[in-house]
């Protein structure tokens, strides 16, 4: 796969007798042992033009990052479906040397010739920062003392390569951030939500969030959540508004298949293998739901964390206290969907992204109300009819805000009829779509007119009826149908 990236470009650098350089990620990953998929390549000539070419001779696509810097990216599908990057930009400084101190991190700093690179074997790359040995002793450190200043996307960055690469930033660079906190305000959201999303991705997600509670990172990207912290709430609720949601964030990696060591597992009652034995039925097609890109490199798995982290962010706006003590958040699931879709298209998420975290956050006490009810078919179908194929998705979230919620005390009469509620939504999801998510009209509405229904709600009300009763599995004919509508039409003439 590299060289089928990477070789074409060769030619043509020595066609145009241009110099070129692999530099930042793919060096770094190749120096640790991994594959990388993203090529950062610094060329002393047209980079835009040299990048636009590449993208035709190996059928990719090109756009433009930064057309006053000659910066310009290259998208691959292989034919297996995963994404290649390589962006191109022209050397910024006189030297290689100059070009690598403009860099963030020592550890991105490192570059080496396109031939040694294609080579696939070791190498020396140059490094005149110290780049790998920071890597090698576990250091982040700043390739110059303004790095942030220059682009403070690059504090989101630190926390995000902290998490990945198991390194801690160096106490100069931890200052550096700090006194550089406030310029994140002047970066563009887009780049903002793509550090977001791409630190969810990194498990386990909660010790990223916490070190961004820590730093002061959290409220300057995330400000509703880090209200949470110490709004109390009352039993059966272990923990604060804030850390709740951490939990029911862990919770939910651990449910999505991260496995990654999280100390907030340790709070949690170990239920995971009846939730494993639930999901087993459709455990593929579930994983490969939450695997689907909703936008861009923007899995569903992603956005369910997010949802996760911020289902409860309208509970400060509705406390109340009762007079016995009870504490109460009455429509917070509705206040904080509404905040969730602000604060995402204030990060210029896709409207698909927000339509679906939206639902998420405005629904997901739904499923505690079936497992506290009866759990009909009827009322199955109505759960979908209002929420889509969403659904699917709430049953997970209500699974890990069970957990978060409960903690320790978790007792198998609250569990087991919220375990049993998640695993009938996902049979009737996977198993009878037709009959509870998308059903198969027995009837329409000009069969309506014809037995003299006038044009009107009547029509919608009739037809609803005839569905659900479908669902609850009384008619399954389209005679059966009709005969319902015939009673139904002659209850409302009052015959």
């Amino acid at each position: 796969m590299l060289r089928a990236l990477l070789e074409p470009l060769k030619c043509m650098l020595e066609e145009s007798l241009d110099e070129a350089r692999v530099v930042g990620g793919a060096v770094r990953d190749h120096l640790i042992g991994r594959e990388p998929n993203d090529f950062d390549v610094v060329v002393v000539g047209p980079a835009l033009r040299l990048a636009r070419a590449l993208a035709d001779r190996i059928g990719g696509f090109f756009y433009v990052l930064d057309a006053r810097r000659e910066f310009g990216r290259v998208v691959w599908r292989s034919p297996e479906g995963r994404r290649f990057y390589i962006d191109l930009t022209r050397r910024e400084g006189a030297s290689w040397e100059e070009d690598l101190r403009r860099r963030d991190f020592t550890i991105n700093a490192m570059m080496v010739d396109l031939d040694a690179f294609l080579s696939g074997g070791s190498f020396v790359p140059f490094d005149p920062l110290g780049g790998l040995e920071d890597l090698k002793a576990g250091r982040l450190r700043l390739c110059a003392p303004d790095a942030f200043h220059q682009d403070p996307v690059r504090i989101l960055r630190a926390v995000r390569f902290e998490a990945e690469f198991g390194l801690r930033m160096t106490p100069e660079t931890e200052q550096a951030l700090q006194e550089a906190l406030p310029g994140l305000a002047r970066v563009a959201p887009e780049r903002v939500r793509e550090e977001l999303v791409k630190t969810l991705m990194i498990p386990p997600v909660v010790r990223s969030l916490r070190r961004m509670e820590t730093l002061r990172i959290l409220p300057e990207v995330l400000p509703e959540v880090a209200n949470l912290r110490g709004v109390g709430q009352s039993p059966p609720h272990v923990w604060d508004v804030y850390e709740h949601t951490l939990r029911t964030v862990a919770a939910m990696e651990w449910l999505l298949g991260g496995r990654a060591e999280s100390p907030e597992w340790h709070d949690l009652p170990p239920r995971w293998a009846e939730i494993e034995a639930a999901m087993a039925p459709w455990g593929e097609r579930l994983f490969a739901r939450w695997e689907e890109e909703v936008a861009i490199d923007h899995p569903r798995r992603a956005l369910l964390l997010l949802a996760a982290l911020l289902h409860d962010i309208g509970k400060p706006a509705t406390r109340t206290v009762e007079p016995d003590g009870r504490v109460r958040f009455i429509g917070h699931e509705r206040v904080g969907a509404a905040w969730a879709a602000h604060r995402l298209t204030a990060l210029r998420f896709s409207n698909d992204e927000i339509a679906e975290i939206e639902i998420l956050v405005r629904h997901h006490m739904r499923p505690h109300g079936l497992a506290r009810g009866r759990l009909t078919p009827r009322a199955i179908y109505r759960f979908f009819q209002e929420v889509g194929e969403s659904g699917v998705d709430l049953a997970l979230l209500a699974l890990a805000d069970t957990l978060a919620v409960w903690g320790p005390t978790l007792t198998d009469a609250v569990w087991g009829p919220r375990l049993e509620t998640a695993r009938a939504l996902w049979r009737a999801f996977f198993e009878a779509p037709e009959r509870f998510v998308r059903p198969v009209p027995l009837v329409r509405g000009e069969d309506l007119l014809a037995m003299g229904v006038p044009e009107g709600p009547q029509i919608g009300r009739i037809l609803e009826a005839i569905r659900e009763a479908q669902a609850a599995g009384e008619i399954a004919t389209r005679e059966e149908a009709l005969a319902l509508a015939r009673r139904l039409i002659d209850e409302a003439e009052g015959h």
